[in-house]
């Protein structure tokens, strides 16, 4: 029908038929395709992501080592310590859900805006503390949240601009979070021997404004003018209506236009036959909830929200357990944080770029990065007390900490389209918050009444173990049997 309408208005401007269907044809291709520059500015934003990530996730990587001491004065549990640092990452996972819809609204900049002034604040704020209820507000609330809001906007500007190169770009950007952790772990030990916690917490807060250079710069890609509804057209519709009139229905008209409008990534290119009748029913639309309706895709939700709780609360805990555990100094500790970040950095660098010049799936290396972890961890169950084995288990976890943090934002772009990135994402973000938030304290918990550390790590492996098993069933009964079916 549109195609018949603007075909009519071409001929009024004596353009022949043929040229008119060549026309559309090319147009109907370019609105059904998505432009990614794979380059250009968007190395700009991946810069921009970069100091970001470099500027604001200071404290949480070092909050072992600064607060380690006043918790032991505070007489504060594992328990409690796991549940402060498992709030944060939960309100920062489960915020990014409720951030999907902001993105649509307003994009990427201001969204980034805020997040930053949430986290600075936060990081202020933190230097004050007095109490573990202090901390609770300022570090797991006020971060956790800002953190939440600030990071889908990251991600969101990696996945516009990148598509074949986008496990290259999420490899650099995720690489920027623990570049400040080769350094930062002692410096903060010379810091707090000079001039105690607050001035240190302190210097982190300045270091952190510098993230509003880098929401400054982020902003959408420019799509091709092909993608773009052809205005003019749009225009001469409006212009000839009482021809239109005459020949065709316009409500009808009206419907397929809007069906042609593909000038945004985030807009539901489809019209629904009837309006939402329920509040449950605009927020299934606003969250694009229908994707809970793939099973495979619940399935991959659940494992990367179970393994990230599982090996988070590792990483968040691990500055403590080392001191519990393995009997190690503050110094000790901050130099075996020192080599777990620079094994990090290896492994958002070196194993992706690997991988995508080999085209190993991101799921295969997210699981096989689960396996070594939990060997790791075994082995430090083991011999807790000798210092090297401690430090070459260190350096296992470090690289696949860092494996896992590129590869687990690459899993989900890689199965969804790029319109439902954000909802897949939001909905990835929520589930791996309310699961960290059981977790994390649980292993906690487990932690105080066995009275050892050793039964922590075997709980993460245990549910690391889970996830890897749940995946490979999923593989079996699922994407075996589509391959057989498109082959077939």
């Amino acid at each position: 029908m549109i195609r018949r309408t603007v075909c009519y208005l071409h001929e009024r401007n004596n353009v022949s038929s043929a040229d008119c269907n060549r026309a559309m044809n090319a147009n109907e291709k370019n609105s059904k395709e998505t432009y990614y520059p794979d380059g250009g500015y968007g190395w700009v934003i991946v810069g921009a992501i970069i100091l970001i990530n470099l500027s604001l996730l200071t404290l949480v990587p070092c909050f072992g080592l600064i607060f380690g001491d006043e918790f032991e004065a505070w007489r504060v549990t594992s328990a409690q310590t796991s549940f402060l640092l498992h709030l944060h990452s939960s309100l920062y996972c489960s915020l990014g859900f409720f951030t999907s819809p902001f993105l649509k609204l307003y994009g990427m900049r201001p969204v980034a805006f805020f997040g930053a002034g949430m986290m600075c604040l936060g990081i202020l704020l933190s230097s004050f503390a007095t109490s573990y209820i202090y901390l609770i507000f300022s570090t797991s609330i006020l971060i956790g949240l800002g953190q939440g809001i600030v990071m889908p906007a990251t991600y969101l500007g990696t996945y516009m601009y990148f598509k074949k190169r986008l496990t290259i770009a999420v490899s650099l950007t995720v690489t920027s979070a623990s570049l400040s952790s080769i350094v930062l772990p002692k410096i903060c030990d010379v810091l707090l021997n000079q001039v105690g916690r607050r001035y240190t917490v302190m210097l982190l807060f300045f270091i952190s404004l510098l993230s509003f250079i880098g929401c400054f710069l982020l902003k959408p890609v420019r799509q091709r003018k092909g993608q773009m509804v052809d205005q003019d057209v749009e225009t001469r519709l409006k212009e000839h209506e009482a021809v239109i009139n005459g020949d065709v229905d316009k409500n009808e008209v009206a419907c397929e236009l809007l069906e042609t409008k593909q000038n945004s990534i985030f807009r539901d290119t489809t019209v629904p036959a009837t309006k939402p009748t329920s509040i449950w029913s605009k927020l299934f639309d606003v969250f694009d909830l229908q994707l809970l309706h793939d099973a495979p895709l619940v399935i991959m939700i659940i494992g990367l929200g179970v393994s990230f709780a599982a090996e988070l609360n590792i990483i968040l805990m691990m500055q403590f357990m080392l001191k519990d555990l393995s009997l190690f100094s503050r110094s000790d500790v901050a130099t075996a944080i020192l080599i777990q970040s620079v094994a990090d950095i290896a492994g958002r660098l070196l194993i992706p770029i690997g991988a995508h010049y080999c085209k190993v799936p991101a799921k295969n290396m997210y699981v096989g990065a689960l396996v070594v972890a939990t060997f790791a961890r075994t082995v430090l169950s083991i011999w807790p007390t000798e210092k090297q084995v401690v430090f070459a288990v260190i350096t296992l976890i470090g690289l696949t900490k860092g494996t896992r943090a590129v590869f687990q934002s690459v899993v989900l772009p890689q199965y969804v389209h790029l319109d439902k990135i954000a909802a897949a994402n939001g909905i990835n973000m929520f589930f791996t918050g309310f699961i960290s938030l059981v977790i994390g304290p649980l292993i906690g918990v487990i932690h105080d009444k066995m009275g050892s550390s050793v039964y922590a790590l075997h709980a993460a492996s245990i549910l690391s173990t889970a996830c890897v098993i749940m995946w490979i069933v999923e593989y079996v009964f699922w994407e075996r049997r589509k391959s057989a079916t498109i082959e077939s």
